[in-house]
């Protein structure tokens, strides 16, 4: 562990030492089996963030956050959950997740999450009273994810609602759409 001067305070001194082991642990747990890492990234994601207290939101967002952990083998093993979390969560936890999903290179996994935004936007749009925030979410997720052949179709059915969460109109839309690369 690295020492600190003696003109820090107590404070600051316990604050490195419980990061340095919490460095630690993120190391020794980083070299788990695949399978024991993949059960429980999906456990915590499992249960939406609003639903958990704040001390565990606290915890999934700094989870989200740190996205040099993520591999990409863990990203594909949840890629449903941060999905969900992508266009359902508030902004911040939202933004987060798209990061992570961002670091997804390859065209069929890619292909395979935008199929995942589909599905839940259309689901979104089959409830009595649908939360518009899921339909601009799902657009600046397939915007992250370059995925130019999804947008065109995704906007022509879900412009009226990502206005509705927005402001973003359908000229704005496809603006935006043809940036993506």
């Amino acid at each position: 562990m690295t020492g600190f001067g003696g003109e820090h305070s107590r404070a600051w001194l316990e604050l490195m030492s419980a990061y340095q082991e919490f460095r630690e642990k993120m190391f020794y747990w980083a070299k788990e089996e695949n399978d024991v890492k993949y059960h429980d990234l999906s456990m915590e994601l499992g249960v939406p963030i609003l639903e958990r207290d704040l001390i565990q939101r606290l915890q999934v967002l700094n989870l989200l956050k740190n996205t040099d952990m993520w591999d990409t083998k863990a990203i594909l093993f949840v890629h449903g959950e941060l999905t969900q979390i992508a266009l359902t969560e508030q902004e911040e936890a939202a933004a987060y997740a798209r990061m992570v999903l961002k670091k997804v290179k390859h065209c069929p996994e890619r292909m395979e999450i935008a199929d995942k935004v589909l599905t839940l936007a259309a689901a979104e749009e089959r409830q009595e009273k649908p939360d518009y925030e899921v339909f601009h979410n799902g657009y600046m997720l397939l915007c992250d994810l370059g995925c130019r052949e999804y947008l065109q179709p995704y906007i022509d059915q879900y412009k009226d609602f990502i206005y509705l969460a927005s402001g973003l109109e359908e000229k704005d839309l496809k603006e935006l759409a043809e940036q993506v690369h």
